[in-house]
């Protein structure tokens, strides 16, 4: 049944909750203390990554808003250089995208096993593999029950994270700023430019609102608002919580910490606020993996309507939930569960969600230049417009120019695993044509 049903249609609430629950995940809590090794100078890397968010945020509004169907990048890209650019853009982005999810499951069985005292690793695992398991299953139940269950999982972790650094901004000491500017040892440049990278896995996932267009009230003004929308709050989220903690927190303890947020409440309120923050990190990783399980079933989905991934691909549940595409994601996720069973292959672990960022970047640089394409295909290309797309391109470039040349090499080499169902799709669609 391929039949999408209107009452399984969302609006822009829980659209816009799905960007900014998929933008703000466990990395919140932990960021501002990944990037004190770089002082005061992380936090104009907020700003700059932020800024870069921003502007592909609006060329992802503007490709969305005439764009309306169910598949995100893939569409943009296949629209503007053709099939075969884009089924490598979908398969890159369905790739990175399942990579990316046991992080997530990892991150809640990590926070849930400190409020425990500590648990077995096999436990981690079977604990793991039950939260993505059960989302799974949660997810097949239609865009509607998740889209709103995305909304109010949003409210829970956003919210913490705007009240704690509003009333912390009476709590601050500038000298924390004002003498720690740059404790790096690094070039202002260079350590500036490392602040904006780090920080800008934070926005990976700006783009996931334009996945379930399909699916989406009146797409074509939902989307692109809650794109902008959703980009413009993890923003405001970010760089006030990174402001704030560092300002609360001395550059020495923040170095040192496990839960920053936790640490800046102890130092607001007084008393224990681990179990707390503790509880809303755990929050705050649930809801991003449903929000990425949402979209990762969308993504092949729309590949598969135009004859580039295989048909079952756009098979659906009574409630027009793409259900191969979560099933194999899911599945595929398992092997990459069981790092957490060895210690000694965590870092290779993290290699991986790296790995994972850098071709979600290729990804997006991409959707600029369609962006670029279409608009002079189009004739509707103005200065605004092109500043936009230029601006955009230059930040994604910058990020790619900064990753380091084996990384690069290494996420061609993911690209390029898609070439035998690239093969067998076109040689799929030759027969047909011929019979």
């Amino acid at each position: 049944m391929t039949t999408t049903h209107t009452q399984d249609k969302i609006g822009l609430w829980p659209l816009t909750s799905l960007v900014t629950g998929n933008l703000v995940g466990s990395g919140a809590y932990l960021l501002p203390a990944t990037l004190a090794i770089y002082g005061t100078v992380s936090i104009f890397g907020w700003v700059a990554a932020s800024l870069g968010a921003i502007l592909l945020s609006l060329v992802f509004a503007n490709l969305s808003s005439h764009q309306t169907k169910t598949g995100g990048p893939y569409l943009y890209a296949r629209e503007a250089f053709g099939d075969t650019v884009g089924y490598y853009v979908c398969w890159g982005y369905w790739v990175l995208s399942w990579m990316s999810n046991p992080a997530l499951a990892i991150g809640a069985v990590g926070y849930i096993s400190s409020l425990c005292g500590g648990l077995s690793q096999m436990t981690h695992f079977w604990l793991e593999l039950l939260i993505v398991g059960g989302l799974t299953a949660f997810n097949l139940t239609g865009l509607k029950v998740t889209g709103r269950t995305e909304l109010v999982i949003t409210a829970l972790k956003i919210i913490p994270l705007l009240i704690l650094p509003l009333i912390g901004l009476y709590f601050i000491d500038f000298s924390n700023f004002a003498h720690h500017v740059n404790v790096s040892g690094k070039p202002f440049g260079t350590a500036l430019n490392a602040a904006t990278l780090a920080a800008m896995w934070a926005f990976v996932g700006l783009e996931t609102g334009t996945i379930p267009a399909g699916q989406v009230y009146n797409a074509s003004r939902t989307v692109p608002r809650a794109t902008i929308l959703g980009t413009l709050i993890a923003a405001a989220v970010y760089i006030l919580g990174a402001i704030v903690v560092m300002g609360v927190v001395s550059p020495e303890d923040l170095l040192q910490s496990k839960a920053p947020y936790a640490d800046a409440a102890e130092r607001i309120f007084g008393g224990a606020w681990g179990a707390p923050v503790t509880f809303a990190a755990i929050v705050s990783c649930l809801g991003t993996l449903n929000g990425y399980l949402i979209i990762v079933g969308r993504i092949p989905y729309g590949a598969a309507q135009d004859g580039l991934f295989p048909k079952f691909f756009t098979r659906t549940t009574n409630h027009g939930t793409p259900y191969w595409g979560i099933l194999i994601s899911s599945f595929c996720s398992v092997p990459l569960l069981l790092l957490s069973l060895q210690d000694s292959l965590m870092e290779q672990f993290n290699f991986i969600i790296e790995l994972a960022t850098l071709l979600i970047l290729v990804v997006y640089a991409v959707s600029v230049l369609a962006y670029l394409k279409l608009l002079m295909r189009d004739g509707k290309i103005t200065f605004l417009k092109g500043a936009l797309g230029l601006g955009a391109l230059a930040f994604a470039g910058w990020a790619l120019w900064a990753a380091s040349l084996k990384m690069v090499a290494l996420s061609l080499v993911i690209v390029l695993l898609g070439i035998p169902m690239r093969l067998w799709m076109t040689r799929a669609k030759v027969s047909k044509n011929q019979a």
